[in-house]
């Protein structure tokens, strides 16, 4: 049962007030650079992960608030006590991310939630070196960022679904004539017809795909790819697969926890996916000592799909682009050593991209998350954190559909222009977590709009570049697309 403490309430509640700021701002912060960020959402376009928070003030007044998550530019909350309760009273503000690296020995990183409304609260996680755990550990939080000395730890802040929610638990912070409060109810209603409460998109490190040895496993065995495969059946009820190619540079010393991350988010959401639609699963990796060009050659030459299925290639590690190059897209260093020469192990994004497409496979994706500079130059691995979630249920499987199984055509997108880097931190690279946020926006059960590639892509690119503006280490990135799909 989710927790609803003293502020749970058995009818619907009609709101009186609701202070609400919906209007572009301005935000400054010691060693954060000044930024705008236009907040017009609505939850209906936006709403992708709640989360429920716990905590008292220093009067001693207890709060429930939840927080509606798209992305770390884009989210808000609704806030109530038990004072508030008593009044029929709700209140609503805008919050914004912002991560910085801190100088100190303990906590070497801060991520911080700051709302709009100076009323608020402001949500603080601190991590250490390596600490790729976000919210394994409850937030502080404070109305003052510089006076530690009042930071105090939440009760609890964690992530809920629709299919956890009621009638009743939304009634607490919407009013019943809000178009929000309908949304929800039939977001609800939705996803626990479709059994969401129970059938997450998710596949953990314990699932099979993980340890077969067909092509380089998740344990790191050094198989050559396509002898053998990891296709599994995860329902077959419908006769395409869905083919997974990932290819991540995870023994650099640099990135590889990145990627490696990267990899792991990948093979769970696009698993749960194929589980969800009844596809069966083939995923591919080359990665750990596997990791060179001509394992790569080998698995597109002997990569042999049917023509309705779905291929997904994604290329998480180092990239670069000659002074010449006239090919907007980057290449893929794939390099096995720091002692290789990376002008003799590289592929061009773009040629996988038409060998690909040559394959014909119904519906064909080629992402590429890596650097797209001058050869030589690369970037550390960004010391930050997202609130991003490793599961969905939230989903409307016809939205699923659509992508899925209705579309035909090809796209290939990367995460930077010519001449820009690709950020990364410890929970993934930015081009990588900002599509799976937006894959999971525009499948959402909330979702008024049909999802199409277009605009999917076109939104984690612009998250992207939001993600690495605001964050004081980073330089923008401006990634690119083209798309072809029906």
């Amino acid at each position: 049962m989710l927790r609803r403490g003293k502020f749970a309430c058995s009818s619907k509640r009609t709101f009186f007030l609701f202070r609400t700021i919906y209007f572009p701002i301005a935000f400054y912060m010691q060693k954060l650079h000044t930024f705008f960020v236009l907040l017009c959402l609505t939850l209906s376009v936006q709403a992708q992960t709640f989360y429920e928070v716990n905590y008292t003030d220093s009067d001693g007044e207890e709060f429930l608030g939840l927080m509606i998550y798209y992305d770390d530019e884009n989210c808000k909350m609704r806030l109530i006590s038990s004072s508030s309760m008593e009044e029929g009273l709700v209140f609503e503000s805008q919050y914004v991310n912002m991560v910085e690296e801190k100088e100190s020995e303990e906590d070497v990183g801060m991520m911080t939630y700051y709302p709009i409304e100076k009323k608020f609260p402001i949500f603080v996680w601190f991590w250490q070196e390596d600490d790729a755990s976000d919210l394994s550990e409850k937030p502080y939080v404070t109305y003052n960022i510089k006076k530690i000395k009042e930071y105090t730890e939440t009760e609890y802040f964690r992530e809920i679904s629709l299919g956890d929610m009621t009638e009743d638990y939304i009634a607490q912070f919407y009013g019943e004539n809000e178009p929000e409060y309908k949304m929800l109810l039939n977001g609800i209603n939705l996803v626990k017809l479709q059994g969401g409460a129970h059938r997450d998109i998710e596949v953990t490190v314990d699932d099979p795909i993980f340890t077969n040895p067909g092509t380089g496993s998740y344990e790191g065995e050094n198989v050559a790819p396509g002898e053998g495969g990891n296709t599994l059946d995860l329902n077959g009820s419908n006769e395409s697969v869905l083919h997974l190619i990932v290819v991540a540079n995870t023994n650099v010393s640099d990135i590889g926890t990145a990627c490696e991350k990267d990899m792991v988010n990948l093979s769970s959401e696009f698993g749960g996916i194929a589980r969800v639609l009844g596809m069966k699963y083939d995923l591919k990796t080359i990665k750990g000592d596997s990791y060179s060009k001509e394992n790569l050659a080998q698995l597109i030459r002997n990569f042999n799909p049917n023509k309705n299925d779905v291929v997904v290639f994604v290329y998480t590690g180092h990239g670069f682009r000659f002074d010449d190059q006239q090919d907007y897209y980057p290449n893929m260093d794939l390099c096995p050593t720091n002692y290789d020469d990376p002008t003799k192990n590289y592929v061009a994004v773009s040629d996988v991209y038409k060998e690909l497409v040559a394959k014909g496979a119904r519906l064909s994706l080629v992402f590429s998350d890596c650097c797209n500079n001058e050869i030589g130059e690369t970037t550390p691995l960004i010391n930050t954190s997202t609130l991003f979630s490793r599961s969905n249920n939230n989903y409307d499987i016809k939205k699923l559909e659509r992508l899925f199984v209705d579309a035909s055509g090809s796209l290939i997108a990367t995460a930077a222009s010519p001449g820009e880097v690709s950020w990364c931190g410890v929970n993934g690279g930015f081009f990588t977590l900002s599509l799976l946020e937006s894959l999971r926006a525009h499948i959402s059960a909330l979702a008024t709009n049909l999802p199409d590639w277009e605009t999917l892509v076109s939104d984690a690119l612009t998250a992207a570049t939001a993600k690495s503006q605001n964050n004081a280490n980073t330089k923008a990135q401006h990634g690119m697309k083209m798309i072809r799909i029906n």
